[in-house]
């Protein structure tokens, strides 16, 4: 039943009459792991013995497997299903939707999503996330994370938990304006060029670099660069997407090198894959899973404590509050230093974070983040909305966002991010995409830096590693780069230019720049398109 769902969600179907019943109530999974935590956290932080702690975790760990099997149990639907929207499943899952300029007379399409009917007036309703599955949506998404804004603070060469409140920053303005179901925080593509500078240049102008990339965003917000998103296409998209996932997936492997790091890996891979994530996210309960048999059975693998490199990382207390740093008036010299980076920063930043927005879109069947013209190719808003027309759409309040959570990162000592595809992918697999979600993520980072730090670093690193492969798989977009490869071998007009600019993508995203792979390929499709040079007239 809960595949079927999903499976609905993706193509565009109508439910009707579809109950899940569930025999245990969704806080009482919750309130086990709560109370276990609660009765064990402070002993095992400072008065209880190392074996006593692994004992308590793996036995918290069992019960909240056990509760999340036998609490969700679903009746055989006996509903009917329709397809609304027009076009076939296939064609639905060929690839994201990319709204481009309707040809003269068109006009803009109407929304199309996934409801459930529920009146005789044609009226629907679309059963939203409890606030429960949301807050649990949003601690899953904490937990993956909370390595990856460690690493990203260690490439920077800041403290380390710079990266966590630079996620915290930008998750709180989250809240407000970016594209519901979008996670935003410490990302490789950002600080990748800054470690590079760093190593050369030191620490000194980071806040500079962040500051420069924060007004270019914010001005790109002015200007409507997100209209960009109409320039790429279900290739160019594919293959960013295929590149993030194997660069993702290949970034794993250092905690798979073990045979102990492997298989606990892939105890929480396979239980974030097939546990359903209803009452309790998939991945929070492979995590504590993995975790708990890991100290079950006395294995020898790193916890995220022992990866980090400041003993004081897991401390906790308010000593982990964040510091202004010191911003002094730059020079002409560092401005000629700092503006290439920001600017570099800046572009991904949009790039991945606007893709992020229109990755939700495509999972919940939405077009938040589509732009519509009439015949006179005049901007036409998404149809459905009432009361006064908004002062911005969705892609630019998406970017604003982004800048204030940027800027706002500096002012806690940290360093910027953007969308996280990643991260938004496990958001919407774990039952969020909300507000509520958004807010239990950055509410989270911050409980994890000042009250529960000591228990969140005995999480063991592989069992980190295995909801990330998981994740990985699911951004590699299987589907349609099988579709493009049939479409050659079928003769379809244009397959070949199609999966050139796929694989050109893949290629650049992955060993070149991820800014690079996408400028190149929508380059690329305008050529084919004979917008740049005329390719298709002459033709």
């Amino acid at each position: 039943a809960q595949a079927i769902l999903a499976e609905g969600k993706a193509v565009g179907l109508e439910f009707e009459n579809f109950p899940v019943r569930r025999t245990v109530p969704p806080l009482a999974s919750v309130g086990a792991l709560a109370f276990a935590r609660s009765n064990f956290r402070l002993k095992m932080a400072r008065h209880t013995s190392r074996s006593t702690g692994k004992l308590l975790l793996a036995l918290a760990s069992l019960v909240c497997m056990a509760l999340s099997w036998f609490s969700w149990r679903p009746e055989t639907p006996h509903g009917s299903l329709t397809f609304i929207g027009g076009g076939s499943p296939g064609a639905q899952r060929a690839g994201p939707r990319i709204a481009t300029q309707p040809g003269p007379g068109a006009v803009a399409p109407g929304l199309r999503m996934p409801q459930a009917a529920a009146a005789d007036d044609n009226t629907v309703a679309i059963k939203d996330p409890s606030p429960v599955e949301e807050v649990l949506a949003g601690i899953s998404v904490a937990f993956s994370l909370l390595p990856k804004a460690i690493a990203c603070s260690s490439i920077v060469g800041t403290s380390a938990l710079a990266g966590l409140w630079s996620s915290v920053s930008l998750g709180v303005t989250s809240l407000v304006g970016m594209r519901p179901g979008v996670i935003a925080g410490s990302a490789a593509v950002v600080v990748v060029p800054l470690g590079v500078f760093t190593k050369a240049h030191g620490l000194e102008l980071v806040p500079l670099i962040i500051l420069i990339a924060t007004i270019l965003e914010f001005l790109a917000g002015l200007v409507g660069f997100a209209k960009v998103l109409d320039l790429i296409s279900a290739e160019v998209l594919a293959g960013f997407l295929n590149a993030l996932g194997i660069a993702l997936l290949m970034s794993q492997l250092g905690a798979l090198s073990t045979p102990q790091g492997a298989a606990l890996a892939g105890i929480c891979a396979v239980i974030t894959q097939f546990l359903p994530s209803a009452p309790i996210p998939s991945s929070l309960v492979g995590l504590a899973v993995a975790t708990g048999a890991g100290y079950a059975l006395n294995l020898d693998v790193p916890t995220l404590a022992q990866k980090a490199k400041d003993p004081t990382t897991f401390a906790g207390g308010l000593a982990a509050l964040p510091k202004i740093p010191e911003i002094h008036m730059p020079t002409l010299d560092d401005l000629t230093l700092a503006v290439p980076v920001a600017v570099s920063i800046a572009f991904i930043s949009l790039l991945e974070t606007l893709l992020a927005a229109r990755l939700v879109d495509d999972k919940k069947c939405e077009e938040l983040c589509s732009f519509f013209y009439d015949e006179n190719g005049e901007l036409v808003p998404p149809p459905g909305a009432e009361g006064d027309e908004p002062l911005a759409d969705v892609p630019t309040e998406t970017i604003l966002s982004l800048a204030a959570g940027n800027g706002l990162s500096v002012l806690a000592g940290g360093f910027g991010g953007c969308g996280l595809v990643p991260q938004t992918i496990l958001n919407l697999n774990s039952g969020g995409g909300g507000q509520i979600a958004t807010g239990a993520y950055a509410a989270s980072m911050i409980l994890f830096a000042l009250v529960i730090a000591p228990l969140v670093g005995q999480i063991s690193n592989p069992a980190i590693a295995g909801i990330m492969v998981q994740v990985s798989l699911e951004t590699i977009q299987w589907q349609p780069t099988f579709d493009t490869v049939k479409g050659v071998f079928e003769n379809k007009e244009g397959a070949i230019i199609r999966l050139g600019v796929l694989v050109i993508t893949t290629l650049l995203c992955y060993y070149v720049d991820f800014a690079v792979g996408i400028t190149t390929g929508v380059v690329l499709d305008l050529i084919a398109q004979g917008k740049i040079g005329g390719m298709a007239s002459r033709a």
